[in-house]
């Protein structure tokens, strides 16, 4: 996953989900109402895995604005948490916090490819020696 889908599932897809529930909430039963909660459901649920899956390596703050991207929390509910002068500068405290997110995201990717370079490595680990094993038993069948 690149930084800019990453940034697209927190910022554009899961509030697109979220109001796609909405709409789903005033149409009659059937297959489309179906299909448009499960696909919204699965969006959000995307996001909470990711979240989760990092969660313990995340810091406080990344990992609450995170989790406030992926509850669609309006950003000026955020921005409340963080900053004093939000009433006062309402614009600087969002810009403040866009800021914030975006470092989020950086540290989210990171925490993702970490963990994606420890699993090849855990993959590669294991083929290995699984050669290794197979190698050891041609040699005793021939010996």
């Amino acid at each position: 996953m690149t930084l800019d889908e990453l940034k697209r599932l927190f910022r554009k897809q899961i509030p697109a989900a979220y109001e796609s529930l909405k709409e789903a909430e005033a149409m009659p039963e059937g297959e489309v109402k179906r299909y448009k909660i499960s696909s919204a459901i699965e969006v959000i649920e995307r996001a909470q895995d990711i979240l989760d899956s990092c969660g313990d390596d995340l810091k406080f703050k990344d990992e609450l604005i995170l989790a406030h991207r992926a509850e669609n929390v309006p950003r000026e509910r955020t921005a409340v948490i963080f900053f004093d002068y939000v009433n006062i500068e309402p614009t600087r405290a969002i810009k403040n916090l866009k800021a914030l997110e975006n470092l989020a995201y950086k540290r989210l990717l990171k925490l993702l490819n970490n963990q994606e370079v420890h699993i090849e490595d855990v993959s590669n680990t294991s083929q290995q020696s699984m050669v290794d094993r197979l190698k050891a038993r041609e040699q005793r069948m021939k010996g």
